[in-house]
């Protein structure tokens, strides 16, 4: 990379096509509206923008001033493209939640800055959802997805000096643009910027970027170690990426296949509550709980890439069932494992668990393409029984699995196999070096704390590393998972969103895919994510048998609640052992071993409830503790000494805001479906025009309440008056065969 150079005595560098301005913008924005219940009256507008740029701070109020900075900008650094210009130029601001604040901003961009023949309006996931937006020169980006974390905790995960200040903002309060800013909201205006300011900062520092090299989001510091490794050998991109490329059919398999891992509740234990030291019916068994167990996977997507075989060779159509004479059949294909990976694409007319005791069903609804069903019950989204006809995409751990736990009549449509082999030294050295890392950071930290204390600075620094390579680890995964067709957007002048898909044809995926293999900077195999999650699943498969599913409380992903019983964990221990026998390691710094693959012990529960997927409860020796997807972990309802008060969940199901303290497990048998939460209820966010829903999203001025505000429109967010638990019963409960006899 070319060194810096001065215009207008701000440095930039040649990176990329780009002439690059070495300073960024920093730029957030508060916003208000008329607080109308319909909303077809809903006005919102921006109430201050604040923005920094080379050491200057400044507090706007209006889309207005903002366009007339961009403006002095784009004039004092030479922006304007000139026919003799080789480069084009970028300055890049950065903005933490850019689908929100654009939504308000860039219609304005759009109306009233420059338009370069070569933009192109960025980087748009789907509507409204804004990684870049460009044009002028200038490119907004996201700084939340560099982070993955709010400001708050990024700042205080940093230990920055200005940590974003929590509780001096009245969300509720109508500010107009003309309305005098108090002390404490310009306090919290200038902290939003100062906070993203030295968290991005300090984020270079460490991982010795500038604003030409930084990645777009986490996930990119990790791929940028992956590529380099892999660019490193002579032999990987032929041999592993050219040679063992998807065609359109085998990508669009392991598309439709792919899903995340698997998250379920025992049907029969749905909304009781399990408490240790009491037993159970189970059918017409007595099942004592002498205890709850928790275990969960050590670095559990790391270790599938580490220590299991993935589809490595090159793909071969073995099954056609327009081309082949002679049908093929599940045990036929899954005898090809493990010196092969199959992928196949199979036509049921049947499925029925074949014991009525399979408390985690596997046969995904969601995954059941093509239904033309007669009928199906379903357990949370998981098949019982299903009857008519469906297409399923499965690899040969989920095929196994489904056999192993459904009676099945299927036809096989199509059939891929690859050989299977580890991955490359190339990603899993990549894998290890994280992994012992951590580990490595984490002995650092426990050293410091216990010489030093937890608030000493050194510890708290170390601290810092640690948490840096715990989500480099993690976000391991999600750069082999990376679909290389990914839909972008666009939006028209009356800001309407129109996707660009490359999936309307299989010329298109054809030329999208070969787009992709041939692209210089493109190494990964996206059969290796696919397989990732399959892996994960199979394994927390095998702990489900282990322990048995009678005995199982709940799973996700890579963890398990359970009733323990020395038979349960004798059982875990045996599959622990076994897998130890295999499983790969690091030497860390300190000599000891650190090994992949293994089902740890989190302390006991004293009582588990769970409902369904993502949400439960336990009571634990610290207390009650929730897992409730949808309601926020806690709420603000005060400040004291300049410090937020908050409500957590688990205390107001608990009764607390209503005076009393109801005992844990008291609290926990409130945990129901239709619980409604008045406290902790979250929000609910509306795109909406400039005059109101469905107004075009047009800069205009509009009067409201006496004020004349400035305004396109915008995302409103609206706190709800309340929350409901999410509604989600099974449709069997109590199962009964509904055929006579299982089918064979």
């Amino acid at each position: 990379m070319s060194k810096s150079f001065m215009i207008n005595n701000i440095p930039f560098t040649i990176s990329k096509g780009f002439i690059v301005c070495l300073v960024p913008i920093h730029l957030d924005v508060e916003t208000s509206n008329n607080h109308a219940e319909d909303p077809r009256d809903l006005i919102t507008w921006i109430s201050s923008i604040q923005v920094e740029f080379n050491g200057y701070y400044y507090l706007l109020r209006t889309p207005e001033q903002l366009i007339e900075f961009y403006k002095v900008i784009y004039k004092n650094l030479n922006m304007e493209p000139k026919d003799d210009d080789k480069l084009p130029k970028k300055v890049i601001t950065f903005i933490h939640n850019s689908s929100y604040d654009l939504s308000y901003l860039v219609p304005y961009f759009n109306e009233y800055l420059p338009h370069h023949k070569n933009d192109n309006q960025g980087l748009i996931e789907s509507p409204n959802k804004f990684l870049t937006y460009c044009q002028a020169g200038f490119e907004w980006r996201c700084s939340y997805r560099l982070s993955n974390m709010s400001l708050a905790k990024w700042s205080q995960e940093l230990n920055i000096e200005h940590k974003k200040q929590i509780g001096l903002y009245d969300y509720d309060k109508i500010i107009y643009q003309d309305d005098e800013l108090t002390e404490n909201e310009q306090i919290y205006d200038k902290y939003d910027i100062l906070s993203m300011k030295e968290c991005i900062a300090k984020t270079n520092q460490y991982y010795k970027d500038n604003l030409a090299t930084m990645p777009l989001t986490f996930t990119g510091y990790v791929r940028r170690d992956l590529r380099r490794s892999c660019k490193r050998s002579p032999y990987y991109r032929q041999k592993y990426f050219i040679k063992n490329r998807l065609d359109c059919d085998l990508f669009y398999a392991y598309e439709k296949s792919y899903a995340g891992g698997i998250t379920h509740n025992n049907r029969f234990f749905a909304g009781i509550t399990i408490e240790a030291g009491k037993s159970y019916k189970f059918f017409d068994e007595d099942v004592y709980v002498p205890a709850i167990g928790h275990a969960d996977f050590k670095s559990h997507y790391p270790t599938q890439m580490a220590c299991y075989d993935f589809p490595i060779g090159v793909p071969q159509l073995i099954y056609d069932i327009t081309v082949f004479e002679n049908d093929i059949t599940i045990d036929e294909i899954l005898g090809l494992y493990p010196q092969f990976y199959t992928m196949s694409v199979v036509r049921f007319y049947y499925a029925e668990i074949k014991t009525k005791d399979i408390t985690i069903p596997f046969m995904q609804y969601s995954k059941m393409n093509e239904r033309e069903l007669t009928e199906y019950r379903n357990d949370n989204g998981r098949i019982i029984y299903a009857s008519g006809s469906w297409v399923m995409y499965l690899d040969n751990l989920m095929l196994d699995i489904l056999n192993k736990q459904y009676y099945l009549d299927y036809e096989v449509i199509k059939v891929w196999k690859s050989k299977a082999g580890k991955l490359p030294a190339e990603i899993v050295d990549v894998v290890n070096k994280y992994f012992k890392g951590k580990s490595d950071k984490k002995n650092i930290v426990n050293e410091l704390t216990e010489k030093f204390g937890k608030l000493d600075e050194r510890t708290i620094e170390a601290g810092f590393d640690l948490m840096q390579t715990k989500v480099l680890l993690n976000s391991l995964y999600g750069c082999t998972a990376t679909n290389p067709i990914r839909e972008n957007y666009t939006f028209d002048d009356d800001f309407n969103f129109h996707v660009n898909s490359k999936h309307t044809s299989r010329e298109k995926i054809t030329e999208a895919l070969d787009e992709y293999y041939n692209g210089r900077n493109n190494f990964l195999q996206y059969s290796i994510g696919c397989t990732v999650t399959s892996l994960a699943k199979y394994e927390l498969f095998e702990y489900i048998e282990a322990i048995g599913y009678k005995n199982i409380l709940y799973v996700d992903t890579d963890s398990a609640f359970y009733i323990k019983t020395p038979e349960t964990d004798r059982a875990i221990e045996e599959l622990n052992k076994k897998k130890r026998q295999t499983a790969q390691s690091v030497i860390l710094d300190n000599g000891k071993t650190e090994y992949y693959d293994c089902f740890e012990h989190e302390p006991d529960c004293l009582a588990f409830r769970g409902l369904h997927s993502k949400c439960y409860g336990v009571v634990t020796s610290h207390g009650l503790e929730l897992t409730i997807a949808g309601i926020p972990a806690r709420t603000i309802i005060g400040m004291k000494d300049d410090k937020p008060i908050y409500l957590t969940r688990e205390d107001e199901l608990s009764d607390i805001n209503k005076g009393v303290m109801l005992p844990p497990i008291m609290a926990l048998n409130k945990l129901e479906d239709d619980y409604t939460f008045h406290i902790n209820t979250g929000v609910t966010a509306i795109y909406i025009g400039a005059t109101g829903n469905g107004s075009p999203r047009k800069p205009t001025k509009v009067e409201v309440n006496g004020h004349i505000v400035s305004t396109a429109g915008g995302c409103v967010i609206n706190k709800l008056k309340e929350k409901k638990i999410h509604d989600n019963k099974y449709d069997l409960t109590d199962y009964e065969y509904l055929s006579d006899e299982p089918f064979n």
